[in-house]
């Protein structure tokens, strides 16, 4: 069974189990090719060759750790926190033009080192707000060699995204919480925008004008370690627009968490008081595609930041009474210049701990929930009071 729908000169296809996006093939922005692929598949999946010519690798030491998008020739833009703790950027570079993790043989990727790293002045390495920054690329990106693509940035007249939506992830990431081992091939998966009001994103997120969760909220479907400062688009307008950057998680993919992601929309005059006029490109407002999908039974868990995609770093708002940073867009050009950031492995937590791990550079700082500190101590003793009285 096949059918069409043609919306806004824009297309998409199901066919069987799977969502086939259409763009415009002449925009200066957001298609890498004509034809995208998305299957619906619980968990993620292979990307399709040339799918997604925006996402790079981010790379200490020549070893992924994080993902990130390019915006022009010369500028990648990425998240914050894979760069805490670094101190210069002589071990760092990118690759481009890759389905894999490691440069193509054929000649077809590029590596490019990093010249400048600017962090949002405002990145609050406790709380993860304002989790973005900027990289200037040491020589721009040969954008006619091979597969080399920009994405398309939203306007910054509507915050972005709506609840409700589909989106799609890439990244390197690990398929697993526990699993140290990134994806030798990037991966893909679809999500869906979750209202800041909902009781698990609530729980992980600061401030909901620069944040928001995106994720299934039965679970199976996530970003993981390694993933973080990779794409999370929306199919907008015929294009793929850039509408979140992974940023951290509880574990990865559990029912009842979705993923935390910095919203993009917000930060489009901080992006452009670094990048020169004419590399910026945005698109007007419209409303997301959001196609229907299917859903198979096979599970394969993307993930989200440094030897991985999807960042399964679970921030808690340990501290209710330290109130988030309001970023405003910091306009300062100063570069924060740093090098090798290890693989930022935020906080993988073992789900036996149940406790939110976060990860600087590979080191994890535990949090552990308040009903473990406050809540199973002050019962355990009212039992412990209880027994004596009756006794």
């Amino acid at each position: 069974m096949r059918f069409l729908i043609f919306f806004f000169v824009v297309f998409i296809c199901k066919k069987g189990s799977g969502t086939i996006y259409q763009c415009n093939t002449n925009a200066s922005c957001g298609c890498s090719t004509s034809f995208t692929l998305v299957s619906r598949i619980v968990g993620g999946e292979t990307a399709g060759r040339q799918s997604w010519s925006w996402a790079i690798s981010l790379r200490s030491n020549g070893k992924h750790i994080c993902g990130g998008s390019i915006l022009s020739p010369s500028f990648i833009i990425t998240a914050a926190h894979c760069f805490n703790d670094i101190t210069n950027l002589t071990n760092i570079t990118i690759l481009a033009g890759s389905l894999s993790v490691t440069p193509s043989l054929n000649g077809s990727s590029q590596v490019r080192s990093v010249a400048q790293l600017y962090k949002h002045s405002d990145y609050d390495s406790s709380l993860f707000i304002n989790d973005l920054a900027l990289l200037r690329l040491s020589s721009p990106l040969n954008m006619g060699h091979g597969n080399i693509k920009s994405v398309c940035l939203p306007s910054d007249t509507v915050s972005q995204p709506s609840d409700n939506i589909n989106m799609i992830a890439v990244g390197w990431g690990t398929t697993s919480a526990l699993s140290s081992t990134v994806s030798s091939i990037l991966l893909q998966v679809t999500v869906q925008s979750i209202a800041s009001t909902y009781s698990g994103c609530k729980d992980l997120i600061s401030d909901s004008k620069l944040q928001f969760c995106a994720g299934i909220i039965t679970g199976g479907k996530d970003t993981c370690q390694g993933d973080s400062g990779g794409p999370l688009m929306a199919f907008a307008n015929n294009v793929w627009q850039l509408y979140g950057i992974t940023s951290y998680g509880y574990l990865c993919a559990l029912p009842g968490y979705p993923g935390v992601y910095t919203r993009v929309s917000f930060y489009i005059e901080w992006i452009k008081s670094i990048m020169s006029f004419d590399e910026i490109t945005t698109t007007t407002v419209s409303k997301s595609i959001n196609p229907t999908t299917t859903v198979s039974t096979t599970r394969k868990i993307l993930v989200r930041t440094t030897t991985n995609t999807r960042q399964s770093l679970a921030t808690t708002r340990t501290s209710k009474s330290k109130s988030p940073t309001t970023a405003r867009t910091g306009t300062s050009k100063n570069p924060i210049i740093t090098t090798t950031r290890t693989s930022k492995q935020l906080m993988t937590a073992k789900a036996a701990e149940s406790t939110f791990k976060i990860s600087n550079n590979g080191e994890h700082a535990t949090k552990k929930p308040l009903f473990f500190t406050v809540f199973l101590p002050t019962m355990a003793s009212l039992y412990s009071f209880l027994l004596l009285f009756l006794l």
